[in-house]
This record gives structure tokens, C-alpha cells and sequence, in this order.
């Protein structure tokens, strides 16, 4: 155990040591629950079989199929089935079938709480960090091998800490917030650290936004996103399960390689230009540019309030006729959320097209994938080049409510939030 004051990351790596004296900057810890899907987890079944392995605890251990859900080409189907069968001979408690995307899933899981300690087959396994959870993403080798051990080797990483003060204001939500971090610190400036966010806001932030800040922790190189659990999270968590988690803190004294304040009452709306996330301007700053698809989706920004922030901003208005609006929710429980509060029919109305919740275009796999010419307003996470289709379309990310008044007017530009655009 180390002594002096230590951080989110350090208690969590230290409370799940296989070997309580082992001190070292490299550590065999134990994991709390793996998260795969079909893409990756097929990778390695052909091994995992070969060697006669076992999973270490099949109730710890959340699949789903959200890469190819339902499968688009005869090749895609052969992976899922691959996948489906390797979970379901091994009988894999949390098999999610056509139920959303990975990332999602865990976070709408008990699995998933304050201090734990998560692997997954996915980089933006991290997204669980807005639960107070050290979460990241590993290679298919390394998952394979934590598989079959419930076990495996972590570097203790520096934490930067973050600090957010005063309040969002009416049109900027997470995704801007983390977009604004982007732009500060660039893709490298957390590489292999743990950033430990501190909600110090006048106004908290919420569950969804924290979501999207973890998410996209990985696009700025670090290992964990984290936010330090508080009342929001523990009503969370309360909803999600019927009672509220013990919270982990920080220590005092915690060691920091260097703290960030983002004055979040100074934000306004964020637009990465391509091909980088961390291409990042405010909206009034970006060079007029029509668009031809508008997507709202992803692990990133495919939630509730995010279908909301649509909503509203579509709300007896009509998509532009020259613009495809993909709206994919990040699970189905999302879907059926936003059926209840009427979102679905509000944004159908005005000409948006809803898809199953699935990674979908996100990752250039199917519900709307770009052609040459397309110029894509889109909530996802990445935008570089070719990653959401075609090697010469583009793509800018923003926010859900920035996507909408960008399918409406047909163009993003400094006009969508201008006094007088519609719903300023």
C-alpha cells in the first residue's frame, strides 16, 4: 500500500492488488466485471477454445452484439453467430441480444458501480468512469487472457485533475464541455493518465453529460475518465438498483501531475472540425459549410436528454430537404424512454429517420454510412478521416442540440446560435 494521499485511480488499482505488499508501478489486479461485443470478443474465441480455457466467472462478464445488430452482410452475420454461440456455450449471464450498444448496456447494469474495476474489448469502455467506476479498454489478447483469469497487469497512471466550476449555460450540455477540453489539451494531453473530474459546478452536472465527458476521456489518450461519485451518482445508481452505493473520494492530499479549471458559465457550443476530435472551434467560429447528413447516436451522445435537446429544438419544424437525419438511440431502454415522452414522434414528424440501436454509422459499419460527397454534422465520437465512410467525406462532431439546428437549417455556420435563429 502506498503511503500519503492518494487519488480516484490509486485507491481503486490498490483495492483490487492480487498481492496486498506488491507496490510497484505494474500491478496484477483483480477485475470487477469484462465487457465485450461481437466485433472483438470473435477475435479471440478461436484461441480461447484451442487452449480449453473457462471463463473465471460468467455472471461478472456483459456481452453484447451492437457492431453488427442485426448483422448487414452474409460475412457480418458469420462473426455474430461465431459470437453468440462462444457466450452462449459458456453461458454468459448478461448475453444482451439486439439491446444496444456495449458501453451503454454497462452503464445501465448493476456491474457497473462507484470504485469498481472494469475491462473491456473496446476503447470507450472509459465511458463508465461517469459513474465513478476505473474503466478502460484493452486489446482482444489482453481480454482473452482476463477472461479466463479474472485478472490482469495495470500501470498505476499520473491523474490530472479536472475542475469544473460555475454553470452550464442554456445550449451547451457534456458534449460541448469535453469538446472544450479537447480543444485545451489536444489528443495526447492526458496520454496514459487518469483524469479525475471534480464537479464543483453551481449547478451539477447530469448523469447523461458526465457520460459523454468520460466517453470521450480516451480521445484525449488517457486511461480512465473518472468522476468523483456524488449525490448524482448515487441517485443514479439508486434508480438503476433500488439503493444507493457506498462513494469513493479522492484523498486531501492526493498527488496530481497538474489540475485544469474549465469555467463552465464561459462555454459556449463546440464544433471539432475534421479530421480530429481535437480539431475544436466554438460553432461561431466555423467557416459556413452545407451538410448532408446529420447523425445523433453513438455510445457518445445517444442518450435520453440528448433525444431531447432534438426534440425541442425540431419541435413543429422540418428537417431540411436536402439533409438525412439518423437518429440511433444508445440502447433500447433509450428508445422506449423516448417513445414514452413522445421524442420519437416529434423528431419523426419533422423528418427524422430512427435505426436500432446498434454502433451503426459511428464506425462506418451500416444504418448510414457516408458516400464521397457527404458532409456529416454528428454526435459520435471521432471524426477522423474514413471513419465513418467514405475516405473523402466529412465529418464535424457537436453536440445533439447543435446537430438538430444544423439538420434543420441544412448547414452548420455561426448563424445556429445567432439571436433571432430559431429557438435562441
Amino acid at each position: 500500500m502506498n503511503a500519503g494521499g492518494r487519488t480516484i485511480s490509486d485507491k481503486i488499482i490498490d483495492a483490487h492488488t492480487v498481492d496486498p505488499a506488491d507496490t510497484g508501478a505494474y500491478r496484477e489486479v483483480r477485475v470487477d466485471a469484462l465487457l465485450g461485443h461481437d466485433a472483438t470478443i470473435a477475435l479471440l474465441v478461436d484461441e480461447f477454445e484451442r487452449r480449453g480455457l473457462k471463463i473465471w466467472d460468467p455472471e461478472r462478464v456483459i456481452f453484447t452484439n451492437d457492431h453488427f445488430s442485426p448483422p448487414a452482410t452474409i460475412e457480418r452475420a458469420d462473426i455474430s453467430n461465431t459470437f453468440l454461440r462462444f457466450a452462449r456455450k459458456r453461458d454468459v449471464t448478461h448475453l444482451m441480444l439486439d439491446r444496444g450498444i456495449c458501453h451503454q448496456l454497462l452503464v445501465e447494469n448493476p456491474l457497473c458501480t462507484p470504485g469498481s474495476l472494469i475491462v473491456g474489448a473496446d476503447s470507450h469502455t472509459v465511458m463508465a468512469g461517469g459513474l465513478g467506476a476505473c474503466a478502460t479498454g484493452m486489446g482482444s489478447t489482453d481480454i482473452l487472457y482476463a477472461l479466463a483469469t479474472g485478472t490482469t497487469w495495470m500501470q498505476r497512471p499520473a491523474t490530472v485533475r479536472v475542475n469544473f466550476h460555475g454553470a452550464l449555460g442554456k445550449f451547451c450540455n457534456g458534449r460541448d464541455v469535453v469538446l472544450e477540453l479537447l480543444r485545451l489539451l489536444g489528443e495526447s494531453g492526458a496520454r496514459y493518465r487518469s483524469l479525475e473530474f471534480h464537479d464543483l459546478a453551481d449547478r451539477p452536472l447530469g448523469q447523461d453529460d458526465r457520460f459523454a465527458i468520460s466517453n470521450m476521456a480516451v480521445e484525449l489518450g488517457a486511461k480512465f475518465g473518472v468522476f468523483v461519485p456524488d449525490d448524482v451518482t448515487a441517485e443514479y445508481c439508486a434508480a438503476r438498483d433500488g439503493h444507493r452505493p457506498a462513494l469513493l473520494a479522492p484523498d486531501p492530499d492526493a498527488p496530481y501531475e497538474r489540475a485544469v479549471d474549465v469555467d463552465l458559465s464561459a462555454l459556449t457550443p463546440r464544433i471539432a472540425k475534421p479530421w480530429s476530435p481535437g480539431n475544436v472551434v466554438s460553432v461561431q467560429d466555423v467557416e459556413t459549410r452545407p451538410v448532408s447528413v446529420a447523425f445523433l447516436g453513438s455510445c457518445s451522445s445517444g442518450r435520453i436528454t440528448d433525444i431531447r435537446d432534438a426534440a425541442e429544438e425540431l419541435d413543429g419544424e422540418t428537417v431540411h430537404p436536402d439533409v438525412r437525419f439518423v437518429v440511433i438511440p444508445a440502447s433500447v431502454h433509450v428508445f422506449q424512454q423516448a417513445l414514452r415522452a413522445g421524442y420519437v414522434t416529434t423528431l419523426t414528424d419533422a423528418g427524422a429517420v430512427f435505426n436500432h440501436s446498434s454502433c451503426g454509422p459511428c464506425g462506418g459499419i451500416d444504418k448510414g454510412v457516408l458516400g464521397a460527397d457527404d458532409v456529416c454534422v454528428s454526435t459520435s465520437n471521432r471524426n477522423f478521416r474514413g471513419r465513418m465512410g467514405h475516405w473523402e467525406s466529412r465529418t464535424y462532431l457537436a453536440s445533439a442540440r447543435t446537430v438538430a439546428r444544423a439538420a434543420r437549417a441544412g448547414h452548420i455556420g455561426p448563424d445556429l446560435y445567432e439571436a433571432g435563429s430559431a429557438g435562441s
